[in-house]
């Protein structure tokens, strides 16, 4: 009876772990790197993060504030330091706009700046307000199963699809077999160059769900220069006003998000 009993438990936990993340087998490449990104981004975020931004002769630290709704709307806001304090990068869909509190100025991003630098760092406009995305804007394509870092993790190959708003020439993208969320991703010029690395780390329980909170951009022709973004708070699928991302509204913006304690909605969305 004893024996059993033993053989159920197992057989019925060993049941119940194969229902609780689909396994990589039985996923295309595209719903791999789909159920990654949803986990990242959710139905909408609200965050406060660290960026510290390394030179050969300097390194700059940056305290920032994001709300972001769906992949069409997005905030980002410096908190610190006092020079660059209540700084805004508004996203709707494909416009974006800079508030800078100094001159009192709204400033339109036009497209063709999305990837370049955002305030000084390795990340892009693009980047930083997740304008473009890899399981939407590419094509998807399993190479092998490796380890990364000590992590079990499927290599996909992601292609852009024509008339993407991309401008990469190959992204390969390393998912943890899992849970599929990314621990790697190498981004390729048109010419098949290097140009960069994200590497995701410090995989910790935020709000509902388990995310890299660690995430650190390098640079392939410059190994002594990197940025790395390091979450403090991140909550997820709650109901964000439209209002939050009205361009008319960006100064308000710039007041709110000074007081880390307000600001947080709380309601899920349905």
């Amino acid at each position: 009876m004893n024996k059993l009993l033993s053989f159920l438990v197992v057989g019925t936990s060993f049941i119940l772990s194969c229902f609780a993340f689909p396994s990589q087998a039985a996923l295309s490449a595209k719903e791999v790197v789909s159920l990654g990104e949803k986990q990242m981004r959710g139905s909408s975020s609200q965050s406060t993060m660290r960026m510290v931004i390394k030179r050969p002769s300097y390194e700059r630290e940056l305290v920032l504030r994001s709300w972001a709704l769906g992949p069409e709307k997005a905030v980002v806001e410096i908190l610190k330091p006092a020079k660059e304090e209540g700084v805004v990068s508004l996203r709707v869909d494909q416009n974006m706009w800079n508030y800078l509190p100094k001159t009192d100025q709204v400033v339109r991003v036009p497209s063709s700046l999305m990837l370049q630098s955002w305030m000084g760092s390795d990340f892009t406009n693009d980047d930083l307000m997740k304008a473009s995305s890899l399981s939407r804007d590419y094509s998807h394509k399993m190479l092998k199963t490796e380890s990364v870092r000590g992590e079990k993790s499927v290599l996909i190959e992601c292609l852009p699809l024509p008339q993407a708003p991309v401008v990469w020439g190959k992204v390969l993208h390393w998912a943890r077999t899992e849970d599929h969320l990314p621990v790697r991703q190498e981004f390729y010029d048109d010419k098949g160059k290097l140009v960069r690395t994200i590497s995701f780390s410090q995989f910790k329980q935020m709000d509902d769900r388990v995310i890299p909170t660690n995430l650190r951009i390098e640079k392939a022709d410059n190994s002594q220069e990197s940025t790395t973004v390091t979450y403090d708070k991140i909550i997820f699928d709650r109901d964000i006003p439209d209002s939050t991302f009205a361009k008319d509204r960006i100064k308000d913006i710039s007041q709110k998000g000074k007081v880390v304690s307000n600001g947080w909605y709380s309601d899920k969305i349905n």
